[in-house]
């Protein structure tokens, strides 16, 4: 589990895995129901085509209260996982992870989505102008005061021809597209990290970021994810004088490399409706 102390819920109710009644064909998956969420699949295809290119996206309700985990689930909880192995005409998935919020509980901080998220996936039929069979276990935990450890199956059939481009699929890409834009980008030219180092503090070490954003920053948070024996603190966030710059502070727990040397850390910046995301090797 990357970057995440040991895994902490106040209750574990142990969920058997969920799998959809039938294959569903084309639009959608049938939804997958529990007391706490919904999952399904949805496209935005009617039917592959010889192109063999696809947007999916893996589709999660929850009831008021609740939340579901980001890659790097934070303080307490448990990452989402997905394995495509038992698909048919398959290949290259590319899942994004949209911009996580920081969920504070009881002195943790998690990092999720509550309400509602979409995953989008762009994937490639192995034989395109045939048709493609996904069949999708998905792990996942939501908690709100218990957290619940959940297992779900759905299988989605698309069938081979010319698109018709129907209304319910121009709903479901737009469903995609809306989420696939709060995914953090590498190419964003109007915020970015500028300056990475480690220092000594209090017989510690911190991180020090120095970011900046046009025309400014407007509710700054920072995601850090690293070696996975290193964690890092609620980020410290100075504006100053001149909100188009932040410096930002996080405590480091662990031991991180034997001999000291730098490791690589993905950085992600939130902003409101914008994110980044970063590798960067800090300074010592």
């Amino acid at each position: 589990m990357p970057l995440t102390r040991p895994v902490v819920v106040t209750t574990l109710l142990l969920a058997g895995g969920l799998t959809s009644a039938h294959p569903a064909h084309a639009a959608a998956s049938n939804w997958i129901t529990t007391d706490f969420s919904q999952l399904r699949l949805v496209t935005a295809h009617d039917s592959v085509t010889a192109s063999g290119e696809l947007e999916v996206g893996v589709q999660i309700r929850l009831g008021e209260g609740w939340k579901t985990y980001w890659r790097n689930p934070g303080d307490a909880g448990l990452p989402t996982s997905f394995d495509w192995s038992a698909s048919r005409n398959v290949r290259n998935v590319a899942l994004a992870w949209p911009a996580p919020k920081r969920i504070p509980f009881e002195g943790l901080d998690s990092y999720g989505y509550e309400d509602e998220v979409v995953f989008p996936v762009r994937l490639r039929a192995a034989r395109p102008g045939e048709s493609v069979r996904i069949n999708l276990d998905v792990n996942y935990a939501v908690c709100k005061d218990i957290c619940v450890p959940l297992g779900a199956n759905v299988r989605l059939e698309i069938p081979a021809g010319v698109s018709d481009d129907g209304s319910v699929t121009r709903a479901h890409r737009a469903l995609i597209r809306h989420f696939a834009a709060r995914v953090p980008t590498r190419h964003s030219s109007d915020m970015d990290i500028v300056e990475a180092s480690v220092a000594a503090d209090s017989g510690g070490k911190i991180l020090r970021l120095r970011a900046e954003a046009r025309p400014s920053f407007d509710d700054l948070d920072v995601f850090v994810e690293g070696p996975a024996d290193v964690f890092f603190g609620r980020p410290k966030i100075d504006l100053g004088d001149d909100p188009r710059t932040a410096v930002v502070e996080l405590s480091i727990d662990g031991a991180g490399s034997a001999d000291g040397t730098p490791q690589p850390l993905t950085i992600t910046l939130v902003d409101g409706a914008r994110a980044v995301e970063r590798t960067v090797v800090p300074t010592h």
